[in-house]
């Protein structure tokens, strides 16, 4: 009797993937197929060698992460082949969406979820857009080459009409870097909303994008640390800043963190979050430096916030700046040097890079790199004194 034929699998339109790199991470990525043509979407989550319990948890979040973005864009795209959204989705104009997502930008920064001039900027880089390409432009003409084209006009061909200072000059490379990210950011959203199924953006080499000089991290020393702890303020800055200071949080993850995330494994406390930023999960020990500037939990509830109501972040970088002259330090700080400062100390104290890198909640290692240079610095600054000693 001839064997039954077995029906054929159908072919999945979208395979997660990873890339081996050269620094032993592995970069994830969707593969799409389609209609004959492949592309790829980088997701900008990585899975870490597994030398430490640690290191498995994180990477099951990152695949958890990852398998749920592809979940979205399987959703995304048979929903389109059955054509419930393609006829609506092909008439959506790209200064429409640029408004729609600057509108819900400005809503998140209500919320506190977002940075307060996000909105904003992402309404300028909309009008920036419009006199790149006019106001007809659909989201899903949008390809490689008016990606590549939009980066030249940030660079090359966009003129500053308003402010003193700048006026009738070209973008500096950060301010055309900022508002390549507000048009990408764009991109994100319509492929999260089904709208495209992948970004374009995604497909440019490094060559195309924008470089931007490296930046200056302001960051408080140990003895100023100790001094800004050391000066009375009333404002509720000063829990936050030294809390972030000894534990390297973001100041979205601080006011974003519940006491459901705050958890004792044996003797040792350790919180457990989704990163705003990044959206990749963190698995950090507490110090006790950290945890005695935490307030008291009382009788509240687990989902309930660790830091209640705090003020808007531009009121509390204000108070920052305050505290800091009444201590003396006459450094530009801001909440997230907080960050900086824990990143530097934790290196100064003799932490390797790859462990900071993982406090810190880095993708990539080179991110972190740019502390131990700083770190680097101070030794030959050190080692400089000694010149004239003879």
């Amino acid at each position: 009797m001839p064997r039954k034929k077995q029906p054929a699998k159908a072919k999945e339109p979208v395979r997660l993937r990873s890339k081996k790199l050269a620094n032993g991470n592995q970069s994830l990525y969707l593969d799409y197929y389609k209609e004959g043509r492949r592309e790829y979407e980088y997701l900008r989550l990585y899975l870490v060698p597994e030398r430490t319990p640690f290191d498995k948890i994180t990477n099951a979040e990152t695949l958890r992460a990852a398998n749920a973005i592809k979940a979205e864009r399987v959703t995304s795209i048979i929903a389109e082949d059955a054509g419930l959204k393609k006829v609506a989705q092909s008439k959506i104009l790209l200064s429409d969406w640029m408004r729609e997502c600057a509108d819900r930008a400005l809503q998140k920064t209500v919320e506190g979820m977002n940075r307060h001039t996000w909105g904003r900027m992402l309404e300028q880089t909309g009008a920036v857009l419009t006199e790149y390409a006019g106001a007809r432009v659909r989201l899903k003409d949008i390809d490689k080459e008016f990606v590549k084209g939009f980066i030249d006009y940030l660079q090359h061909g966009y003129i500053i009409t308003r402010g003193c200072a700048n006026k009738g000059q070209h973008l500096s490379p950060k301010s055309a870097h900022k508002k390549y990210s507000c048009f990408r950011f764009a991109l994100n959203e319509a492929v999260r909303d089904g709208i495209l199924h992948s970004n374009p953006c995604n497909l440019l080499s490094s060559t195309d994008k924008i470089e931007v000089p490296e930046s200056t991290r302001e960051y408080l020393t140990e003895e100023e640390l100790k001094a800004l702890e050391a000066t009375p303020t009333a404002s509720a800055v000063r829990s936050v800043y030294l809390f972030m200071c000894c534990c390297g949080l973001r100041i979205s993850d601080v006011k974003g963190l519940r006491w459901a995330d705050i958890e004792k494994d044996g003797g040792r406390w350790r919180l457990r979050i989704r990163q705003q930023k990044t959206q990749t999960p963190l698995y950090l020990p507490l110090s006790d430096a950290a945890r005695q500037y935490l307030p008291a939990q009382g009788d509240k509830p687990a989902d309930s916030p660790v830091f209640e109501g705090l003020p808007t972040e531009p009121a509390m970088n204000r108070a920052l700046k305050r505290w800091a002259t009444a201590a003396g330090i006459t450094k530009n700080l801001t909440l997230h040097t907080a960050r900086h400062t824990f990143a530097t100390l934790m290196l100064t104290k003799g932490a390797d890079l790859y462990t900071t890198s993982k406090l810190l909640g880095h993708r990539e290692i080179g991110t972190t790199q740019i502390y131990a240079k700083i770190i680097d610095k101070k030794k030959e600054n050190a080692v400089d004194l000694l010149n004239n000693l003879f």
